[in-house]
């Protein structure tokens, strides 16, 4: 329904922004671990989803399309509804959530205030391999990787050759970053 907002930060708190949008103030609920990105008084672009039931309409945004994807991904597991997709979305970004899933690092669920074993599992089971950002958030950072790569001189094709082979999901950007230039290295060698 509303896809995203603009406006003016008129008060952030931990969990929640005051946006003026024109003539209209609005409350955003958001992720905990991003209301120290937000200033008052400087404009910014939400990602929104709006959430309708019988007593209450509540807005939330997320400063990337990604992480609003995955809130409404989390919203269509059965037991899961906003409080707790928050409480997910707080706790993690969306690159440490992935790895987590991708590595069925339960432990790691089980962090999160509100999920228990069985939901973490539940988490676990339906969202591997099948959250729509992953595309897009692999994407990013192997093309944030290639561009690092070939800023430092490396030509594109042989950078992307490298990175194609080293590159994987559970690895951070830092570990793959040095595969690369170690192979890259040993190309330049021959």
């Amino acid at each position: 329904m509303l896809n995203f907002i603009k406006g003016k930060v008129l008060s952030v708190k931990p969990d929640r922004v005051f946006v003026q949008v024109g003539q209209v103030g609005l409350l955003i609920k958001i992720p905990l671990r991003i209301s120290k990105d937000l200033k008052e008084n400087e404009e910014f672009l939400f990602y929104t989803s709006l959430t309708l039931r019988e007593d209450k309409v509540e807005l939330y945004g997320f400063l990337n399309i990604y992480e609003r994807d995955l809130f409404e991904e989390l919203l269509n597991l059965s037991g899961i509804g906003p409080k707790t997709a928050m409480n997910i979305l707080s706790t993690y970004d969306n690159s440490t959530l992935q790895r987590i899933i991708e590595m069925d690092d339960i432990k790691s669920l089980g962090k999160i205030p509100g999920i228990g074993k069985k939901n973490a599992q539940r988490i676990l089971l339906e969202l591997k391999g099948v959250l729509p950002y992953f595309k897009y958030e692999r994407d990013q950072i192997f093309e944030d990787i290639l561009s690092a790569l070939t800023n430092l001189g490396y030509k594109r094709k042989e950078a992307k050759e490298v990175l194609e082979k080293i590159y994987r999901k559970d690895k951070d950007e830092e570990s793959i970053i040095k595969e690369c230039l170690v192979a890259l290295s040993g190309k330049d060698a021959k």
